[in-house]
């Protein structure tokens, strides 16, 4: 009777394949306008220093895609010991990504009030090196998406900076100061909800695509 049962759900899972965003809570990207382009490229112009140690030739860090680096923080003050060092995960410019960010179990989910982290990787195409020094004002970031700000540093704000799972666990914090990063992008892929019932609330999967393209005659901060 087992047996049989489990021959059953088998056959009923493998008949289930891929939910596409729409099908599955919304989750698509989200349309980017020339007016929030051009917030969000300002934001990278004025408050972030990038430097390409190295550039990629695999698909670009763009909104709407998930982007997997491995990073090393430290604080921009002198103190070079590490903050964190490890995976840094985000779902930037996804519908639900708040959502997506509080609760994917993936070890390494970039938290979304660290913005200049986050606009920093954009633009990079994956098996790329930079080096990107963050103002405070785009650390522990509160405001909307786009929002200018002139908060400045305030070391006594802690806010999160990643979470971890696993045999890790916890979260990593990071206080409201500059900070440099050094990161190598190693995914960037569109993310689809996958739902497998009986087992599994759901997932994200990746799907390969080589768009957008890179532009080599654009300027550092220009967001894709």
């Amino acid at each position: 009777m087992l047996k049989h049962a489990l021959i059953i759900l088998i056959l009923g899972m493998t008949q289930v394949g891929c939910y596409i965003s729409e099908e599955s809570g919304g989750y698509k990207p989200v349309e980017l306008s020339s007016e929030w382009r051009q917030a969000l490229e300002q934001l990278k112009r004025k408050l972030l220093m990038i430097e390409d140690v190295k550039i990629g030739d695999g698909p670009l860090a763009a909104v709407g895609r998930k982007v997997t680096a491995d990073i090393e923080v430290r604080y921009a003050s002198g103190d070079s010991k590490p903050i964190y060092r490890g995976p840094a995960i985000s779902y930037f410019g996804m519908q639900g990504d708040v959502f997506i960010h509080n609760d994917v179990v993936e070890s390494g989910i970039l938290s979304l009030q660290q913005q200049g982290i986050i606009l920093g990787l954009n633009g990079m195409a994956v098996g790329g090196k930079r080096r990107i020094t963050v103002s405070p004002n785009l650390v522990c970031y509160e405001g909307a998406v786009g929002e200018s700000t002139s908060q400045g540093a305030d070391p006594s704000i802690v806010c999160r900076l990643v979470k971890l799972y696993l045999k890790n666990g916890g979260i990593i914090q990071v206080r409201k100061e500059a900070l440099i990063v050094e990161a190598t992008l190693t995914d960037s892929c569109i993310p689809v909800f996958m739902k497998i019932p009986f087992i599994y609330k759901g997932q994200f999967r990746c799907r390969d695509s080589d768009i957008p393209k890179h532009d080599p005659s654009a300027p550092i901060w220009r967001i894709y």
